[in-house]
């Protein structure tokens, strides 16, 4: 986030109140205020609504309101409204900022009046500012392609910029600093095994404006000797993935892992359920017709996955819940198998071969790093999640960590 961001709110509307009844606090009782015949209750209600192209890299929402008060807000990246109680005033002016790749990427505002116990609903357009580009590119559990390192250039009429490729997990991205707008640029983007040879390369030119700041390449799948070449100057007003079909085929060992379980669902809770989640961290989609999980190898009693196909870099979530409105993809089925809350197996096995096996409780004497589990009845209730970074460490307690439930949601445990 930029560090002009203050991650703090100034004066919400119930510190307008005390204002307001220190508003004839002077020596001359007589003096009347300009807003004494406003009595409390009588504020205004306005719903914010940001009207914005959606960013990758998103920092952060700011609003800041000027009216009778002087508001600050800052919201997370999960929510693109406001809705406030404000008191009535000729002229609220409300700015709206998104903050993204460490930037003031997007703004804008909207005045109106607001009525005593009035409520309005606003949308703000927001206006791209500056630009960059962002290319993620799956590689799969492992590197199979054996990519080493990689090099993004991007060169103008007037500058040339080099960036270079970063691991992140299972996907290298490639991430530019902020760029200026109705500017014509050509991209060159290669990556390259030990050996310094290229495996993958990318050269196209596109344009920046306002309608399109951000021309992200999300690539689905990624094979060695892959020479790929896009065309997106033709439709520069058009925010384009690029995706390249993954072939479909059954999983292998190290293709799918347990990502996250939770157990422990309150069942008066109509948010929670009992659920386990899978992420297919292939590059390829897997076709998991002939796999099942249960509490042991022996498939009586297990779940089915039935025709499920998992693309790349997806999460799949069974779970005990009708329907369920996440990330992902989900499958209801009528009960899990019968897993013990404090202590027990999971075990994924597919065409008769186990995949992925995993052990959480207390430890004994085979097992001396179990992977915790939350099992309290009070308070909130937590998951089991893989930190996905230490996947191929995924034996070990330590790679797991407790959370809220994020099915659908990949972890890396706060990192």
């Amino acid at each position: 986030m930029s560090p002009t961001i203050q991650k703090h709110v100034c004066r919400y509307a119930a510190t307008a109140l005390t204002a307001l009844t220190c508003w004839n606090c002077s020596g001359d009782s007589q003096a009347e205020s300009p807003i004494d015949t406003i009595q409390i209750g009588e504020s205004a209600n306005i719903a914010l609504n940001l009207d914005y192209t959606e960013t990758p890299l998103l920092d952060s929402l700011v609003l800041d309101c000027y009216g009778t008060d002087t508001l600050h807000l800052v919201h997370s990246i999960d929510k693109k409204s406001f809705n406030l109680d404000l008191f009535p005033s000729d002229n609220w002016k409300f700015n709206a900022k998104l903050y993204a790749n460490g930037s003031l990427m997007q703004e804008g505002e909207v005045t109106t009046a607001l009525e005593a116990g009035s409520a309005v609903s606003l949308k703000i357009p927001m206006h791209a500012l500056i630009g960059f580009v962002y290319v993620k590119i799956p590689i799969g559990f492992g590197n199979p392609a054996g990519i080493k390192s990689g090099e993004m250039e991007l060169t103008s009429e007037e500058d040339t910029y080099t960036y270079p490729m970063v691991f992140d997990s299972d996907n290298v991205t490639f991430t530019s600093d902020k760029l200026k707008l109705n500017r014509k640029y050509h991209i060159s983007l290669s990556m390259l095994d030990e050996n310094g040879k290229a495996i993958f390369s990318l050269e196209d030119d596109f344009t920046l404006d306002e309608t399109t700041p951000i021309p992200s390449f999300q690539i689905a799948s990624l094979r060695s000797k892959i020479e790929l070449a896009i065309d997106i100057a033709k439709e520069v007003n058009v925010q384009i993935p690029l995706t390249i079909p993954a072939m479909k085929r059954s999983p292998n060992v190290n293709d799918i892992v347990i990502s996250e379980f939770f157990l422990n669902a309150n069942k008066s809770d109509s948010t929670q359920f009992n659920f386990v989640e899978f992420y297919n961290g292939s590059t390829d989609t897997l076709v998991l017709d002939k796999c099942t999980f249960g509490k042991t190898s022996d498939t009586d009693g297990s779940a089915e996955f039935g025709a499920i196909e998992l693309p790349p870099n997806e999460a799949l979530v069974v779970g005990e819940a009708e329907s369920a409105d996440i990330e992902g993809i989900y499958k209801y089925t009528e009960s899990l198998p019968a897993f013990v809350k404090s202590s027990s197996s999971i075990v994924l096995q597919c065409d008769g071969a186990i995949l992925d096996s995993l052990y959480y409780g207390k430890a004994d004497s085979l097992i001396t790093s179990p992977i915790p589990v939350h099992t309290a009845t009070s308070g909130v209730r937590k998951s089991t999640q893989l930190n996905i970074e230490l996947w191929d460490k995924r034996d070990d307690g330590d790679s797991w960590c407790l959370g809220v439930p994020t099915p659908g949601v990949i972890s890396a445990c706060g990192n």
